[in-house]
């Protein structure tokens, strides 16, 4: 499930640097004077590193998210396992001190 979501953003990202190369290279062969296309190759660089930047952005938060989800279930998951390895301690030393009174008694029972 996360390695779709991880999928998608790459794949995002490769479609906005293939669409702003794209749009350089058409620029380029465009009929304009010089520095008119480069101040448009400019814009066009700055508007595909502010949507990279965002989608980045995005994509941490998105990680940054799951990774705490993850860590808290399985803090969960560790705490419900601690309680029950405790109570399965506790049963068992129950049925030790029984199972201990019990042969006490009739050690003493038999000693009389």
């Amino acid at each position: 499930m996360h390695s779709d979501s991880n999928n998608a953003g790459s794949n995002l990202v490769f479609f906005l640097l293939g669409a702003a190369v794209g749009a350089a290279v058409a620029l380029l062969y465009a009929p304009q004077e010089g520095e008119s296309t480069r101040r448009m190759i400019g814009e066009k660089a700055g508007e595909v590193k502010n949507k990279a930047g965002e989608i980045t952005g995005n994509m941490t938060q998105t990680v940054t998210q799951t990774a705490k989800d993850t860590w808290s279930t399985a803090a969960d998951k560790v705490q419900e396992l601690l309680n029950r390895g405790q109570q399965v301690a506790d049963q068992v030393a129950d049925k030790a001190m029984d199972t201990a009174r019990t042969a006490v008694n009739s050690a003493s029972g038999t000693a009389e």
